[in-house]
């Protein structure tokens, strides 16, 4: 996949179209916080919630297991780095670092906040001179010599990206804004891969190279990160959209996964099925934005334990690289990597916990598993790997928002390999999911928690 053709934007005008979603009905109003200073607004390493840095450059780890980073929705084997800057004209900012001992890696820029705009992945980078890129399959993930230099240009993706290149193009003025992904460190390595993350260079119009704090304080680096937040008073208006029972809303009955598309069709969630075919028909177009990854594509699916004690959710796994317990070579596979997540709501966009496909025991050669969504205090005894089960706990604080019973699951896939045509990616609408998935759908499935344990163990679906 190009990076042109993996673009998501949700920009100005993706805002505008979610603020008029009123005409539909979907809400009264919408508030979204964040906005960061622009330009040279602020002083250099402005950082008014405290976050953690690396240097005076780098904002993070952000993960999720630390409330100050726990925002737009992190995934739990995932760790990020930021950067915010403005590149003085003439000047040529470098990232010269170190490929991670983990399965995957990327660099992604955005504009608005969060809104994606374009992405340089580990497998596009070309290494420095005598060096290997361990992430491409076969190659050796164990290679010592794992070098690379990337440049970050101040203006938009163009039509035919130079190679090593990353367009971060400042938004109205404001700051350039770029993130480094980590994914699944190796056992035992650390959450940037064992190799520490990118180092700035910074050369200027004239010649003069800076590094450190010197770098910084040319670029205006700060370090002011806000979650795009929905207001509680919107989501209340959402939960009680006509028709629908505000203790459950937006989950059904039968539990469903939806693509996500963009804001419009998130809150079209929360209606009545006319109401969701409303909001697809006022926005179809794929926008991303709360600092999504331009190489994933996400469902989400609204679940509440008023339906049931536990939540099974049964599919066939695609395969993947395997890369956990620091293997010296992998193949490539279907997609670069799976994962579920239990998830707050878009008061918070806080995660409480995500299993990755190596830690979900396969049930057969099919590859068919068994995610078991539930409260602690509800956890069966079989919803174990021993069983074939892999255990998600459902959040202790439900939506975040008052509704202990009620959550969201998010899943992810990284990449697909150009011949598989089953992944998220290939999902269409918000309501062909099932159909373009086939047997790499996850449904999700209701019952009492002696149901569940009546399967036994190892668990027997039927």
């Amino acid at each position: 996949m190009t990076e042109s053709a993996s673009k998501w934007s949700i920009g100005q005008r993706g805002l505008a179209r979610a603020v008029a979603v009123v005409a539909l009905g979907l809400v009264t109003l919408l508030t979204w916080f964040g906005a960061s200073p622009s330009g040279a607004a602020v002083e250099t390493g402005y950082n008014p919630k405290g976050l953690p840095t690396v240097g005076c450059f780098w904002t993070g780890p952000f993960t999720a297991s630390n409330p100050k980073t726990n925002s737009a929705f992190p995934g739990t084997e995932i760790t990020y780095w930021g950067a915010k800057f403005v590149t003085p004209p003439g000047a040529v900012l470098t990232l010269r670092g170190r490929f991670p001992h983990a399965r995957y890696s990327s660099f992604n820029a955005y504009e608005n906040n969060g809104a994606s705009a374009s992405s340089l992945t580990d497998r596009q980078i070309r290494p420095d001179r005598g060096s290997t890129n361990p992430s491409l399959p076969g190659a050796d993930r164990r290679a010592r010599k794992r070098s690379f230099t990337i440049s970050v240009k101040g203006e938009g993706l163009p039509a035919s990206p130079v190679r090593n290149t990353l367009y971060a193009e400042p938004t109205a003025g404001a700051h350039q804004d770029i993130l480094y992904r980590v994914y699944v460190p190796d056992r035992g390595r650390s959450l940037s891969g064992g190799t520490g993350i990118p180092t700035p260079v910074l050369k200027l119009a004239d010649g003069t190279v800076l590094q450190g704090q010197s770098l910084c304080d040319e670029l205006n680096s700060i370090h002011d990160y806000s979650g795009n937040l929905l207001s509680p008073q919107t989501y209340q208006t959402l939960l009680n959209s006509a028709g629908k029972d505000p203790a459950t809303n937006p989950a059904l009955p039968q539990f469903e996964f939806t693509k996500y598309f963009n804001l419009v069709n998130v809150f079209g969630l929360y209606r009545n099925e006319a109401g969701r075919q409303q909001a697809w028909a006022a926005n179809p177009a794929e926008e991303g934005t709360q600092y999504n990854n331009n190489d994933a594509r996400y469902m989400i699916g609204a679940y509440s334990f008023q339906f049931g004690e536990v939540l099974a959710v049964h599919g066939r796994m695609p395969t993947t690289p395997i890369t956990l317990n620091g293997n010296r070579r992998t193949k490539s596979g279907q997609v670069v990597e799976w994962d579920m997540c239990t998830i707050q709501s878009l008061v918070t966009t806080r995660t409480h916990r995500c299993v990755f496909d190596e830690q979900v025991p396969m049930r057969s050669r099919k590859r068919d598993y068994v995610v078991l969504v539930s409260k602690a205090d509800q956890r069966p005894s079989n919803a174990r790997r021993q069983c074939g089960v892999a255990w998600l706990p459902a959040d202790p604080e439900g939506d975040g928002a008052g509704r202990i019973d009620a959550g969201q699951l998010l899943t992810r896939n990284i990449l697909p390999s150009p011949g598989f045509t089953r992944s998220i990616w290939n999902v269409t609408s918000p309501f062909n999911a099932s159909e373009k998935m086939g047997d790499f759908y996850p449904n999700g499935t209701y019952m009492d928690r002696e149901a569940f344990e009546s399967k036994g163990c190892p668990f027997r679906w039927r």
